[in-house]
């Protein structure tokens, strides 16, 4: 399987895992095809084993693919208070605006960060691609004026697909940081019939982690 396309499929996964009661986080890992890890990070309202068969029968519920318990791993931790003491921050999405004009696309996403708001503004074609990465571009401006870690992006890709009946946004960006060093994120997520905030989601998916919102 090539990278990509598992880092795709390993990213819809994980989508799906996190939507279950009690979990945070999940990585899914592949090996020539076949899933041999799934590792699961998970608040302690539910238990292991809870979370265990949630796992094993959301994958032959959703894709018809059984998978063997020993292969998922857990980690609880108190999701309510970090060591910090403070909740853990992450962007929000305020407003997603896409402006249709006689010649061109202004695009405008506003996110907030521990209750201050970030707007972010492009203006793009009107043709479908470029007003997708026109909304990459425009959440990436929101998030640099935000935080200092990023010094340089580019998106390298914006596209959909299908996977499990439903259509998926996969984001693929270029990130510089202050030490010159190039790194390439991949994010990715459901439209739910909302292509244009799926983009956005798609973005914060692929740098979240990376620039210390968790």
């Amino acid at each position: 399987m090539a990278y990509e396309a598992a880092a795709q499929i390993s990213n819809a996964y994980s989508e799906y895992i996190m939507r279950l009661p009690g979990v945070i986080n999940s990585n899914v890992v592949f090996n020539d095809g076949e899933i041999v890890e799934i590792h699961v990070l998970s608040d302690t309202t539910r238990s292991p084993k809870q979370i265990v068969r949630d796992i094993q029968s959301l994958f032959m519920a959703q894709f018809n693919r059984e998978i063997d318990h020993k292969v998922i791993s857990v980690a609880q931790i108190d999701y309510e208070m970090k060591a910090t003491g403070k909740p853990s921050s992450r962007f929000v999405i305020e407003t997603v605006t896409v402006s249709k004009m006689k010649d061109r696309t202004e695009i405008v996403v506003s996110l907030s960060l521990d209750g201050k708001i970030f707007v972010g503004k492009q203006s793009a074609l009107k043709d479908s691609y470029d007003i997708h990465r026109g909304v990459a571009l425009a959440t990436l401006s929101s998030v640099v004026l935000a935080s200092d870690y990023i010094q340089t992006f580019s998106v390298l890709d914006v596209r959909f697909t299908d996977i499990a009946g439903e259509r998926l946004a996969i984001v693929c960006l270029s990130m510089t940081t202050a030490g010159n060093i190039a790194n390439r994120f991949l994010g990715t997520s459901f439209s739910g019939g909302d292509d244009d905030t799926a983009i956005v989601k798609a973005v914060l998916n692929a740098i979240n982690r990376k620039i210390g919102h968790n």
